[in-house]
């Protein structure tokens, strides 16, 4: 170990211990963090994992591709050494005394079922917990949980792999539980956090959980308030970990002055918002789910559709838009197999407007379409010179638009959305708020994809499983659940934008505030103008009543308020419900005349009952208003006759024609007809619609006894699948035992051919194995070396391959041993040395005879180890 390295730790001089945990599953974690571990830190690696003790691990071979620290396995009395990656064995438990191992048998200390990350992670509690980390990975059980609450309490950093990046998450799952994490994280993050840990001590752990400090929260303002990007959703240490990479390239010693290059310098906050902004897209990414996406969802959304309303898909984060190209070319190819020709609409949302442009303008390079198959290719693309261009009725049915996932309201209506690898980025609520927001735009049956390493959380029972490893989901109700967050947090924005201008607004300061002072101004002055209005009204305007055609009350005026009742019904404001019982009659015949198209202004004198049996005469004059809204206007003017008037000394009001009784029994007549057409019309309609009511259910109930007949043979077939199920993986279990038992075979095979070819290279004796008819079946590395023997010799005659001996016809002398069986010797020089050959038959086993046949056997002494 370095100086540099020991003085980083403290007065102890410590070996810094990253001792890691693993069961089923754990193969790829492992290989993920030494891919992404440095090879010279200093720090010691001890790997403990579940081994079958009749399997030799290949852990070693598989580890030494992704590292080049030196990879032991742990024995007894084994010293710790850094830059090492230590391995355990099976069928011991190992523990870490002072720096060196010690190895145990399982079953010498008792009956319990062994736990062997448990008992290491017991045996570091005496170590300086600053340079002690202990890592739980993918496996079953809860081996690793017990010792990591002994080092959680004794104040070392405990890590857990993220559940849902976890082929088996019950080990992380139950240390999580148990309380004893200090930080939960994906494998690829583990080293750098470590370093965090080694480098700070104590204070690293603070690191792992929040920014670094002032400057970080500092530039995350400066991209909220240029790019309205709320970057506290995402996860802190990618986050963290851009801005450091980003200061890097820029030779800045520290986050501090980083802050400040950002604060006058727009080209480096655009560089870190676009590095920020993780792009990755290409067209048919994982081809595989390409195809379960259109086997499984848009051709059954091609299959169901029988209306004329396009199809509707969200693509949120779509980046430079390949994807959202690949899905419209499979929607319109399976549109086009089922020769239907219904539109769709894509919409592709992205928050990054550069990004945005790129897809809006649907122009590749050769390298981008590389993946397209070349027939839909040459469908879909335009060539010119060396790049393509999508097609013009292809990119017409895709919306590209700038939209926050986060934060802005989702899209309604939609048979599908996909988001691929976008929440691995964001955390635990986020996460949840964006599949609320899914959820909720979905239609019943509506189908969402998502990346192979995400899951829909909580949601999981609004959803049903489509295909687990591509992540296809289809919305299994009707339900519009919308998470209260997401209504809370937008809430929270607005009442904070009206308090200040903040640097989380998703629009410019200025702007608003001036937008609220002119929503202010505009709606004091609304108010003092309409009361100016009703001065006015109450001043100057007649006694009336302003009515519309459907019977609704606007307004009244001066003296006409004694002939309106709204104490008894403030909800329905009509002629029935709140005008005299006295002048309704009149005021519907005006309303009739004014729906029939007559425009004329009419009056009518009327005996209106004022109460304790007191009469008092009102003349009504009905003018028509507004003639262009669907409601029409029209204006009730009510004028008092006084008692020294008779009626035969007034005339009608200027303008104001009389109308008789028999006019108004006439026009009331025409109307009571034209109801009683309609309603027998009506009437008719409804008998109709009844009776294919009737029928519809008649074939429903046909339809659902069909449906019960095939579901109750789908449950056969599913009982008798079962079955087979179970058949074959006992069959599979039985052919994974055999095939361990090969492999011992095979290796023990390999092992006595070693054997056997290192005896012959010792006694100097070649040997070659020919068949009954004189082919060479095997030949010993002697042999070949001498005569120039390769591989594919094997098989060929014997005459033909070997070489003609002055002293002996080899091919003849092989015969006559395999037709005597009995063994013949010949000797004689062959290019300077001399040979001795010896021939003897031998039965050989064949897998097209039945019988086993004679082959011989021919050896070479005296060979030498060099080529003639």
């Amino acid at each position: 170990m370095t100086d540099a390295s020991q003085a980083q730790h403290g007065d102890s001089h410590a070996l810094p211990v990253v001792a890691l945990g693993a069961s089923a599953g754990g193969l790829e974690p492992l290989e993920a963090f030494f891919s992404n571990c440095p090879d010279s830190t200093g720090w010691a690696y001890i790997v403990i994992q579940h081994l079958s003790p009749d399997y030799r691990s290949m852990m070693d071979e598989l580890l030494s591709r992704r590292s080049k620290m030196r990879i032991e396995h742990i024995e007894d009395g084994m010293r710790l050494e850094p830059n090492t990656i230590y391995l355990n064995q099976p069928n011991q438990t190992v523990e870490l005394v002072g720096d060196h191992f010690v190895t145990t048998a399982f079953g010498e200390r008792g009956h319990r079922p062994p736990m062997p990350i448990d008992a290491l992670f017991r045996s570091l509690v005496e170590r300086p917990p600053e340079a002690t980390v202990a890592i739980i990975l993918s496996g079953s059980g809860t081996d690793g949980t017990r010792g990591a609450q002994i080092l959680h309490n004794a104040d070392a950093t405990v890590l857990a792999q993220a559940p849902a990046q976890a082929a088996f998450s019950s080990m992380p799952r139950s240390v999580l539980t148990a309380g004893a994490v200090d930080r939960v994280l994906e494998v690829e993050e583990m080293p750098e956090a470590i370093s965090i840990v080694f480098t700070m001590g104590k204070k690293g752990r603070g690191a792992l959980t929040e920014m670094e400090g002032s400057a970080s929260q500092a530039i995350l303002k400066l991209l909220e308030r240029k790019y309205h990007v709320d970057f506290s959703s995402y996860k802190p240490i990618n986050v963290q970990r851009r801005i450091d990479r980003r200061q890097h390239l820029r030779g800045l010693p520290s986050l501090e002055a980083y802050r400040v290059l950002l604060s006058e310098d727009a080209n480096a906050l655009e560089e870190l918002y676009q590095d920020l902004l993780i792009g990755v897209t290409e067209f048919y990414r994982d081809p595989e789910a390409i195809r379960i996406l259109r086997k499984d969802a848009l051709d059954e959304l091609v299959e169901r559709s029988d209306d004329d309303a396009p199809l509707r898909i969200w693509i949120p984060g779509c980046a430079s838009g390949e994807e959202a190209y690949t899905i419209a070319i499979e929607l319109s190819e399976a549109l086009e197999a089922a020769r239907l020709d219904r539109k769709f609409r894509i919409i592709a949302t992205d928050v990054h407007r550069r990004s945005i442009d790129i897809a809006s303008a649907g122009i590749y390079s050769e390298t981008s379409v590389a993946k397209v198959p070349a027939e839909l290719r040459a469908k879909y693309f335009i060539q010119h010179r060396d790049q393509y261009i999508i097609e013009p009725k292809l990119r017409q049915s895709i919306i590209f638009s700038v939209h926050d996932a986060l934060s802005d309201p989702p899209f309604m209506n939609l048979d599908l959305v996909s988001c691929r690898n976008l929440l691995i980025y964001l955390n635990e609520e986020p996460q949840a708020r964006i599949i609320s927001m899914f959820l909720f735009g979905l239609r019943k049956d509506g189908f969402l994809l998502l990346g192979p390493s995400e899951t829909i959380g909580r949601f999981g029972p609004e959803f049903k499983q489509i295909n687990a490893r591509w992540r296809l989901f289809q919305k299994a109700s009707s339900r519009r659940v919308l998470d209260r967050n997401i209504l809370s947090h937008q809430l929270g924005s607005a009442t904070r934008n009206s308090e200040r201008a903040p640097v989380t607004s998703a629009r410019p300061a200025p702007r608003r505030n001036a937008a609220t002072n002119s929503t202010f101004f505009d709606m004091s002055h609304r108010e003092m103008l309409i009361a100016g209005y009703d001065a006015l009204l109450k001043r100057y305007a007649p006694s009336s009543i302003l009515v519309t055609t459907d019977g609704h009350v606007l307004s009244w005026f001066g003296a006409a308020s004694a002939f309106i009742d709204t104490m008894n019904n403030l909800a329905e404001w009509t002629v029935d419900e709140i005008v005299h019982r006295d002048l309704q009659f009149p005021i519907k015949v005006g309303m009739e005349r004014l729906r029939q198209g007559v425009l004329d202004i009419s009056s009518r004198e009327v005996k209106v009952d004022m109460g304790g049996g007191r009469l008092r005469s009102v003349v009504l004059r009905i003018e028509p208003l507004d003639q262009l809204t669907r409601s029409r206007l029209m204006l009730v003017d009510i004028t008092f006759r006084e008692a020294s008037e008779t009626d035969a000394e007034d005339d009608p009001p200027k303008s104001a024609k009389p109308i008789s009784f028999n006019e108004d029994v006439l026009l009331l007549t025409r109307r009571i007809q034209e109801l009683e057409r309609d309603l027998r019309l009506t009437e008719e309609t409804l008998q109709h619609v009844t009776e294919r009511l009737e029928a519809s259910g008649e074939e429903l109930q046909a339809s659902n006894e069909e449906l019960q007949a095939s579901n109750e043979e789908l449950q056969a077939s599913n009982e008798e699948l079962q079955s087979s199920n179970e058949e074959l993986h006992a069959v599979n279990e039985e052919l994974v035992t055999l095939s361990t038992e090969h492999e011992l075979q095979i290796d023990k095979l390999s092992e006595l051919n070693e054997h056997t070819d290192t005896v012959l290279r010792k006694l100097r004796v070649g040997v070659i194995f020919v068949d009954s008819d004189l082919r060479i079946r095997r030949f010993s590395d002697l042999v070949g070396a001498h005569f120039l023997l390769e591989a594919h010799d094997v098989n060929r005659p014997l005459a033909v391959v070997t070489p003609k001996l002055s002293f002996i016809d080899l091919p003849k002398l092989a015969r006559e041993v395999i037709s005597s069986k009995t063994s013949r010797n010949a000797e004689g020089d062959h290019e300077g040395h001399h040979l001795r050959i010896e021939v003897h038959p031998m039965m050989q086993k064949s897998t097209t005879q039945a019988e086993p046949t004679t082959g011989a056997m021919l050896l070479f002494h005296g060979i030498d180890t060099t080529p003639a």
